[in-house]
C-alpha cells in the first residue's frame, strides 16, 4: 500500500480527489492500494525542560544554559488519536508519499512522524505549490526522490532547535532578572 502524508485535511480531500481515493475511514481516504491521511500542522511538539530532568522544571540561574544532549519530541495531547492513526497506517504500507506543504515547515511536519515511527522504507515526495485538479496530476507524474527534499527537514529541525535553545533559556533568563527587580509574570523570548 502507498501511503500519502499530507499537512492537512484540506489539503488530503484535495490530493485524494485526483487519486481516486475516495472511501472515507477513520483520519484517512482510501483508493486501491492508495490511502491518503493528514496531520494538523505539527503532530510532535519539542519536549520541554523537565522532559529532560524534573529538576528543571523549577526556574533557577544555576540550571542555565539547558542544552539537551539528545532531543526529545511529545505528541500533542490533541493530536494523539490522529498520530496513532498515521503510526497504523505505517505499519500496512510499503511506500510513503509526503504530500505536505512544499517548503521547510511541510517537510519537517511529515519527516517528524516518520523518524518517531522508525519508518525505514522507501520515501517520496509530492511537490506541489497549488491544489488544483491539474497541479496535483503534474506533481503526482513528477514525484521526487525522498532524498531531494530530505535537507530541508535538517534545516527544519535545526530552525526548531534553535528556537528552543533560544526561547527556553532567555525566557527563563529574563523571567528570574525580572523578578528580581520586582517584575511579575514571564518575560517571553523568541
Amino acid at each position: 500500500m502507498k501511503l500519502y502524508l499530507c499537512e492537512k485535511p484540506s489539503q488530503a480531500r484535495d490530493i485524494s480527489r485526483v487519486l481516486g481515493a475516495r472511501q472515507k475511514s477513520d483520519g484517512c481516504l482510501k483508493g486501491d492500494d492508495t490511502v491518503v491521511t493528514w496531520c494538523f500542522g505539527h503532530l510532535l511538539e519539542m519536549a520541554p525542560p523537565d522532559a529532560y530532568d524534573a529538576a528543571l522544571k523549577r526556574w533557577r540561574f544555576d540550571t542555565l544554559p539547558i542544552t539537551p544532549q539528545a532531543w526529545k519530541l511529545e505528541i500533542k495531547k490533541d493530536a494523539r488519536k490522529q498520530f496513532k492513526i498515521i503510526q497504523q497506517l505505517l505499519k500496512q504500507s510499503t511506500d510513503v508519499v509526503i504530500a505536505t506543504d512544499a517548503d521547510r515547515e511541510g517537510e519537517t511536519i511529515a519527516r517528524e512522524i516518520l523518524e518517531r515511527c522508525r519508518w525505514r522504507s522507501p520515501v517520496s515526495r509530492l511537490w506541489l505549490s497549488a491544489l488544483d485538479d491539474a497541479s496535483i496530476r503534474k506533481a503526482l507524474n513528477n514525484i521526487l526522490p525522498g532524498s531531494k527534499t530530505k535537507p530541508l527537514y535538517f534545516a527544519g529541525l535545526g530552525r526548531a532547535r534553535a528556537d528552543w535553545l533560544v526561547g527556553m533559556n532567555l525566557t527563563r533568563a529574563y523571567t528570574l532578572i525580572g523578578q528580581q527587580r520586582g517584575h511579575q509574570g514571564v518575560l517571553s523570548v523568541g
